[in-house]
């Protein structure tokens, strides 16, 4: 309705405009307007010239000021550097004259008195201890007369203790950030470090007056000629030479101020100066006039057409309102000041599906009103009535011409005439039945949600990224670790978040514990770590990934499941394991003991022989050192062989943890050889070793491989003469050769190989092939094999008319350093450690 009344006035004023308008001026040909042409082109072209000339004059006058105010900044900045660097030099004498002994009160205050004397902007000085107390009462200290302003004695301490963990940890001088008193002024501190050699002693703590440093350093000429101002960071002016206040005309030039540093600059006003355009009265007088004339000719030409876009404009304003409100989709209600509906638009119609006869000129209760909310609809439209609606607007329900009902939100504000007069009340609704359907399955999602992980037999908390804020935890974390963030942190590993990496600002960009983006972070997979918490004695599955929270920061999603369990199963498998190693090891020894005992009896034997020979020598008194030395080099020989074979048993069946050391190839098969030697020459067969290259160190348990050695050599004579008793000169082969990257340990026999079933089976625990035998070595050696990265394999070795002649047994092991701790070892050696070949 106000819309249509609007239009009509505008239409009339159109059409009254148009009639009276000269149509001379709109009809008449181009031609006839070309006297105009000619004075406007020239005006232009003159006009065009002059500003050239005064643009160049102006601009070169803009970059001499500009040069001049460089020089004269970068003068100011120098003169406060050699100031401030001065009070350093003087500062470090101090602390190595209290380093050399010179440490008593009488002398620290002279030493501080010279030094306050010549840098005036230092408001006071201490020696502070490693404890960050003073060494000294401030009434030891000395005191120069009236000086610059001081903060109180709390924002005092908190001045001088600043920086003193830096400067403690860097052992330099350090300045702290900028620190402000109450009313405004900047204080800087200077820590010095005293060290005697590694010993820390504290430092000398000197504070700076911001104001004193720009008053105290800067040359009278200069802050005679401009307005010299020192600014922090946040470009907050904390000391200037001159109140003057800064006109927006008036040039500026910066540079930083190190030191200090800390985003302290010094910034130098240029006072507005006398131009050369006061004595060019002329040149403005012909450009004045040259615009004036233009000015005239713009604005004959203006008024002819004035009215006719004025009313162009009232018609085209009134087709766009009138657009836009038949566009919107939101329902506008119009009600004048007793509650009456004065307007409603189309949106508004089709949402309620009443028609705007239905609705304008209606007092309460309205149609859309449902019938059972008479009394709250009522309620909400006294409180817009008497101008109490809430910003955040009216939920209701709101019934449509057919009877049903859907929900929405109405928000309403003073509508204001050309006067300023209020005249009603503009209400806007929308619908929100989607979206107040989609908050409640939100809701029981989310209780869901939060229903599944309350459940969990598994520790879920949720750490934010910017600060150890605990966001989330459920049920099982709460119960072993309460609501503190602390168990978040020790299931990581004892690592946290650095909050001073990022802050809340980039947090949704950057992440400052990697330094990488948000998205390539939560994009990451979570992989699992095994954690063990001393405080509650357990073994936690830990995995960890980053999300982004509700708020849109990133934060740490932690899941620990306890493995304490599994974890004692392994390490009982383990020791099991060892157990079972070390037994099998004298099970082979008992096997050996006979052969033991006769390899023995003969070098005990042979010194026997000997020492009686000698003996006889002695007493018959024959002796010479040429009969007597041989004797005697043959008795050390025996002897040695003796503790050789004693030394090789007692170290196969030492009991020790399996550890993993560099280990020469060589030294593992010349032991396992030496023990496995006296079974197979019991029975008659030789053992041929074959390393013809030259073999890299290999990082293993010397013992474990020896006794996977000493078993498939032992198998192997065992198998050659119960197949082969009277064969002549029997030989067991043991290769050893490298194999991409692996040492291949190859045991080759002379007997009767093994079928495909026995082959199948052969390594499988409690299966053997002897009538006696319990049928857990080969099961053993392949454990030992594969926790040393290796492979153990078994071959038979056939000739070219398919006849088998006995078996091979292959054990390849890895060349290089093991990746981490073996199970049950200890951590293998780097490579710079033990270098070089056999």
């Amino acid at each position: 309705m106000l819309t249509d009344r609007l239009f009509a006035r505008s239409a009339r004023s159109a059409g009254q405009s148009a009639d009276s308008s000269p149509s001379r001026w709109h009809h008449g040909p181009w031609w006839s307007n070309s006297y105009l042409l000619t004075p406007l082109l020239s005006i232009l072209v003159f006009l065009v010239v002059m500003s050239l000339i005064l643009w160049s004059l102006n601009r070169r006058e803009q970059q001499q000021q500009e040069d001049t105010l460089y020089r004269n900044v970068a003068w100011a900045q120098q003169q406060i550097r050699l100031s401030m660097t001065g009070a350093q030099e003087q500062l470090q004498a101090l602390a190595r004259d209290l380093v050399s002994g010179r440490a008593d009160p009488h002398s620290f205050q002279v030493s501080t008195a010279d030094i306050m004397q010549g840098h005036p902007e230092i408001l006071y000085m201490n020696w502070y201890t490693s404890a960050q107390q003073p060494r000294w009462p401030n009434n030891a200290l000395p005191v120069l007369g009236q000086r610059l302003a001081k903060p109180n004695d709390q924002q005092m301490d908190e001045a001088v203790k600043a920086a003193f963990a830096e400067a403690k940890n860097t052992r330099r001088q350090v300045y702290s950030p900028l620190m402000y008193d109450d009313v405004g002024n900047g204080y800087i501190t200077l820590q010095t470090p005293v060290y005697r050699d590694r010993d820390f002693l504290g430092t000398v703590a000197a504070v700076f007056s911001v104001e004193g440093i720009l008053k105290r350093d800067i040359p009278p000429e200069l802050s005679a000629k401009y307005k010299i101002s020192i600014i922090d960071i946040n470009n907050r002016e904390l000391a200037t030479t001159s109140t003057r206040p800064r006109l927006p005309r008036d040039a500026y030039y910066d540079l930083p101020l190190d030191p200090p540093g800390q985003g302290v600059s010094v910034r130098v006003y240029a006072y507005p100066q006398m131009t050369n355009f006061t004595n060019n009265t002329l040149v403005w007088l012909v450009a004045g006039l040259s615009c004036f004339v233009l000015w005239s000719l713009w604005s004959l030409w203006k008024h002819t057409r004035q009215r006719f876009e004025a009313q162009q404009a009232l018609y085209a304003e009134a087709f766009f309102r009138r657009a836009m409100e038949n566009s919107v989709l939101i329902g506008m209600r119009v009600l004048d000041m007793h509650g009456r509906i004065t307007h409603v638009n189309p949106a508004f119609c089709r949402m309620t599906g009443w028609d705007e006869s239905d609705l304008v000129g209606k007092n309460a209760p309205f149609p859309y009103w449902p019938r059972d909310s008479y009394p709250e609809m009522q309620r909400q439209l006294d409180m817009t009535l008497r101008g109490k609606a809430p910003s955040s607007g009216f939920e209701l329900r709101v019934r449509r011409k057919d009877g049903s009902l859907f929900h929405a939100r109405l928000y309403v504000s003073p509508l204001i005439d050309s006067s300023g007069r209020q005249t009603g009340w503009m209400s806007s609704m929308t619908d929100i039945t989607e979206p107040k359907r989609a908050r409640e399955e939100l809701a029981a999602a989310h209780e869901r949600f939060t229903t599944v992980l309350e459940s969990l037999d598994a520790a879920v908390s949720v750490l934010a990224a910017d600060e150890a804020e605990l966001l989330f935890a459920n049920r099982y974390y709460r119960h072993l670790f309460g609501i503190r963030p602390d168990g978040h942190l020790e299931l990581a590993g004892g690592g946290g978040f650095d909050s001073s990496a990022a802050s809340s600002d980039s947090i949704d960009m950057v992440d400052a514990f990697a330094g990488l983006p948000a998205a390539a972070l939560t994009e990451g997979s979570a992989d699992a770590q095994e954690v063990y918490v001393q405080g509650i004695q357990k073994w936690f599955e830990v995995r960890r990934q980053y999300i982004q929270w509700v708020d849109g920061h990133l934060a740490q999603m932690q899941i620990a499941t306890d493995i304490t369990t599994r974890k004692q199963a392994q390490e009982l498998a383990r020791q099991q394991d060892e157990k079972l190693q070390f037994t099998s090891r004298l099970m082979t020894m008992g096997e050996m003991a006979s052969s033991l005992a006769h390899e023995l009896n003969q070098p005990l034997a042979a010194i026997n022989n000997y020492c009686s020979g000698a003996v006889a020598l002695v007493k018959s008194g024959r002796t010479t050192p040429d009969n007597l030395l041989p004797v005697l080099e043959k008795t050390a020989q025996q002897a040695v062989r003796a503790g050789m074979i004693i030394k090789r048993i007692r170290e196969f069946v030492k009991r020790s943890e399996p550890k993993r050391q560099a280990t020469r190839v060589a030294d593992i098969v010349a032991d396992a050889v030496g023990l496995a030697e006296i079974e197979a020459r019991k029975r008659r067969i030789r053992i041929v070793t074959d390393m013809r290259q030259r073999l890299p160190v290999i990082y293993v348990d010397p013992v474990l491989i020896e006794q996977v050695l000493v078993n498939l050599l032992k198998n192997a004579a065992e198998a050659m003469h119960d197949a082969r008793p009277n064969a002549v000169d029997p030989v067991i082969r043991l290769v050893v050769k490298l194999d991409s990257g692996f040492v291949c340990l190859s045991v080759v026999d002379q007997g009767p190989g093994v079928d495909e079933a026995t082959a199948e089976r052969l390594f499988e625990p409690f299966y053997s092939t002897k009538s006696d035998g319990m049928g857990m070595g080969l099961n053993i050696c392949r454990s030992i094999i594969e926790s040393h990265r290796g492979r153990l394999w078994v071959v038979n070795n056939v000739e070219s008319d398919g006849h088998i002649t006995g078996a091979t047994f292959h054990c390849s092991l890895p060349i290089g350093e093991p990746d981490g701790p073996s199970n049950g070892g200890s951590e293998a050696p780097t490579p710079q450690t033990v270098t070089g070949e056999l």
